[in-house]
């Protein structure tokens, strides 16, 4: 038990070094999402707080998280936030995010990030994995959705903690987030690119 405290006070010091400003926000601020759509990331003076969400259209955790993350978007929708997945990889096309994002039926945009941009600047371990940034690009939050998963494989049925909306509604409030890093559970990330 004291080793894994030791361990959650490290990663929280590791996760408070990494709040820090992004200026590789702005080289990729410009998005596309699966319909052809382009996004400015936090191009709007109202926004307060940019929300993505790493997903993976075959992970099936991903997959499961969608009605979740659904719900956590149309709540945002008269917020000053900017809710969107993020299918990143070499091989993803338009035409297969979009295909996710019907079959699922997502309700947010879901960026096509096939050159890896957002991914090399945010380094996302797992699929789902989400990341809520104020518009000036700090990071505020990054990990897991909520504890609906204790491992893969293993889902519990009642859900204690709720990282994302927790971060979400504190840095709205102008507040740090009651947990800036949830270690994610999920589908490996398996094109992190080099630096």
């Amino acid at each position: 038990m004291k080793n894994w405290r030791q361990l959650s006070a490290l990663l929280s010091c590791l996760a408070l070094a990494n709040a820090e400003s992004h200026p590789d926000l702005f080289r990729v601020r410009a998005v596309t999402d699966a319909k052809g759509i382009s996004h400015q990331l936090g191009g709007s003076r109202n926004v307060k707080v940019i929300v993505l969400v790493f997903l993976g259209p075959e992970c099936p955790i991903s997959q499961r998280y969608v009605p979740e993350l659904n719900r956590i978007a149309t709540q945002q929708k008269t917020n000053a936030t900017e809710f969107y997945g993020v299918v990143s990889g070499r091989s993803v096309t338009r035409a297969k995010a979009a295909a996710f994002a019907r079959e699922y039926a997502i309700t947010f945009p879901v960026i096509v990030d096939e050159k890896l941009a957002l991914a090399r600047w945010l380094r996302p371990t797992h699929v789902p994995e989400a990341y809520v940034l104020r518009r000036d690009g700090d990071l505020m939050y990054h990990g897991r959705i909520d504890d609906g998963y204790a491992a893969i494989g293993k889902q519990r049925t009642v859900v204690q903690h709720r990282e994302l909306r927790d971060a979400i509604a504190a840095v709205l409030a102008g507040r740090t987030p009651p947990r800036i890093f949830a270690p994610p559970v999920g589908c490996y990330f398996e094109e992190l690119p080099e630096r």
